[in-house]
């Protein structure tokens, strides 16, 4: 899928190795600059994994898998009560977001997306036409200090 980009396909080919094969994990989308083609080798790769069953609760292990064998110079994880996320800075400077959605959420997904795997065909009822939101549209630093690895001593 991002041939010119090897090290955001090894990080979204791993994401999907770790989250795939769970049984309450129905799909999972790649979105962002790397989903409309516009990435480099800056870019992060932003991937949404829709759960059932409240397994966004349960995925502590998913994340440990996928870390494994990574070197991570910063990492940031939230649960609220539909969705949980977390976000890697590695040591080669790549990063990802990995969000993990209920299936009864609200969430809608905007063009552009692809499709990483879709087990139930859930993605179709979370389609809109609406333009995707962009980063003006939410606060800078929504969780306060929390998360930026300069105001947390991780450094």
């Amino acid at each position: 899928m991002l041939k010119d980009l090897p090290l955001q396909q090894k990080i979204i080919s791993d994401a999907v190795a770790s989250f795939e094969k769970e049984e309450d994990v129905l799909a999972a989308v790649l979105v962002g600059s790397l989903s409309s083609g516009s990435g480099d080798s800056i870019s992060d790769a932003d991937i949404l994994i829709i759960t059932t069953n409240h397994f966004h609760t349960k995925v502590d292990h998913c994340f440990a898998q996928f870390e494994a064998e990574k070197s991570i110079f910063h990492s940031f994880q939230h649960q609220a009560h539909q969705w949980a996320f977390k976000k890697y800075i590695f040591d080669d400077f790549t990063s990802a977001e990995i969000h993990c959605i209920d299936k009864g959420s609200d969430f809608k997904l905007s063009k552009p997306y692809k499709v990483l795997f879709d087990k139930t065909n859930i993605i179709s009822t979370k389609r809109t036409e609406a333009p995707p939101p962009k980063h003006e549209d939410f606060p800078a630093y929504q969780f306060g200090g929390e998360g930026l690895m300069w105001d947390t001593g991780s450094v």
